[in-house]
């Protein structure tokens, strides 16, 4: 369903223009609803209620300026996390992300609208107990929401991902897979030794980026429902930081992925795999870092760039990012050594 007749230059400004508006235009509607907030301040309590009980009585309160950032950075930007995941994920799903991008772009209509809803219906009102949401607010934000999605999806068109492999990549490729090349040969001697081989990957910073990133969100999100359960945030940022590094392991019992050096993840037995290869992939097309499970492919993935790519039943792809070119070549050819050696148990 996408646009086929691009050139790859104008199939990257395309899809450039939209990650731009979909960042500034939930973060503009949110400054604006915020702006908004500061021109009635002087009709607005001085804590504003923010948040009502299973009873529909108020149970907690906040400043302008909160509800301001609230409305900013949560409400629109929550909208536009979603927006640019869907544009930069387009290599999954086409058409999800359309739907994705629209659905950001409702959201943060939505849950901008729910904010300004909130403090129109606290204007002049002078107990704050009594506060209540503003109906037409909340109408003309849902209605606005839908035309929005609709819109988008109606107007986004994009096309598909270039994925051609460099010439490098497919000369590396060759060696890894005919025995008249060094590189394969090699392999095959070291299947039959039976030499094991163990490959550290890593995100480097950027999971430190990732682990605290993800963890200062749901801190921030969970705060605001219970305090206490912000230290949900450190738990979940520990949990990240497990899958932003790893060890490889590929000896004459299979693959495996030890995760941190100790969590054992994607545990492959050579009857598993039909064969292995080289690939330049792109982190994003499946579904971002970490360990990924998507439908017919699993995925340790901690960069774009190289990776060792190995085939299984069923259309079945395994995919584990590698250090440097080299690196996966090596991997693939002893893993392709490893699939047609006879003296491994099948």
């Amino acid at each position: 369903m996408g646009d086929q007749v691009r050139e790859a230059a104008a199939e990257k400004r395309y899809n450039r223009r939209w990650l731009i508006a979909a960042i500034l235009g939930p973060l503009l509607l949110g400054v604006m609803a915020a702006g908004w907030m500061f021109t009635v301040a002087d009709r607005l309590p001085a804590e504003l209620a923010t948040h009502w009980n299973g009873k529909n009585h108020v149970d907690g309160y906040s400043s302008l300026w909160v509800m301001a950032f609230m409305t900013v950075g949560v409400a629109a930007g929550t909208g536009a996390l979603i927006s640019v995941l869907a544009v930069v994920t387009r290599g999954q799903s086409l058409l999800l992300a359309r739907i994705g991008l629209g659905a950001g772009v409702a959201l943060a209509v939505a849950l901008t609208a729910l904010m300004v809803a909130i403090a129109a219906g606290q204007l002049y009102l002078v107990d704050v107990s009594q506060a209540k949401l503003s109906g037409p607010v909340i109408a003309i934000g849902l209605a606005l929401a839908f035309v929005a999605a609709a819109g988008v999806i109606w107007q986004y068109r994009p096309g598909e991902v270039d994925r051609t492999q460099s010439p490098v990549v497919v000369a590396m490729n060759a060696g890894v897979t005919s025995m008249e090349m060094a590189l394969s040969a090699a392999g095959h001697e070291r299947a039959e030794r039976a030499e094991t081989l163990r490959i550290k990957v890593s995100m480097g910073a950027w999971a430190w980026v990732l682990s605290g990133g993800i963890g200062g969100i749901v801190a921030l999100s969970t705060y605001f429902v219970f305090p206490l359960l912000a230290l949900l945030g450190v738990a979940v940022g520990a949990l990240v930081w497990v899958f932003c590094q790893g060890t490889v392991v590929i000896d004459h019992q299979g693959v495996r992925v030890l995760a941190s050096g100790f969590w054992k993840v994607m545990p492959l037995e050579w009857k598993e795999i039909d064969r292995a290869a080289v690939e330049d992939i792109k982190a994003l097309d499946y579904g971002g870092w970490g360990y990924r499970s998507n439908i017919g492919s699993t995925g340790f993935i901690m960069n774009s760039g190289p990776a060792l790519v190995m085939a299984g039943g069923f259309h079945q792809h395994f995919v584990i990012s590698m250090p440097s070119l080299e690196v996966a070549g090596d991997a693939a050819a002893l893993v392709n050594a490893y699939v047609h050696n006879k003296k491994v148990k099948k």
